[in-house]
């Protein structure tokens, strides 16, 4: 028997069902992490395509939405600019705070894999 702990439990929560299905995301979780996948946003014509988090807590927060900008290559995130509590549905109004460029951090991986590779030589 094996001893796992709470950092090492794997739970997938739901599967895509791919296509254009509306349930077009993975959903897992590993330990304190729960992770979705959104599988194909751009050619679900009806499936999901933002990604929204909060949380139910004494501390107050607004939350953020995020959906992949294909056109700039890259995560948009987004805070409401209207708070609405018990009304459905509701009509949050969303702003862009911040762009997340995708593969960002790819020149520093290769100034690491540079810097390893120069030590080896020495």
């Amino acid at each position: 028997m094996t001893n796992m702990t709470m950092s090492d439990r794997y739970e997938k929560i739901r599967e895509s069902e791919y296509g254009d299905s509306l349930n077009n995301a993975h959903i897992t979780r590993r330990g304190d992490t729960l992770s979705v996948e959104l599988t194909y946003p751009k050619i679900s014509s009806q499936g999901i395509k933002f990604i929204e988090v909060d949380q139910e807590s004494v501390r107050a927060s607004d939350g953020i939405r995020m959906f992949y900008d294909y056109d700039r290559d890259g995560w948009a995130i987004q805070q409401p600019t209207r708070l609405i509590w018990n009304k459905e549905p509701y009509d949050m109004g969303w702003k862009e705070v911040a762009f997340i460029q995708s593969w960002g951090l790819r020149e520093e991986q290769e100034a690491w894999e540079r810097s390893l590779n120069e030590q080896r030589n020495e």
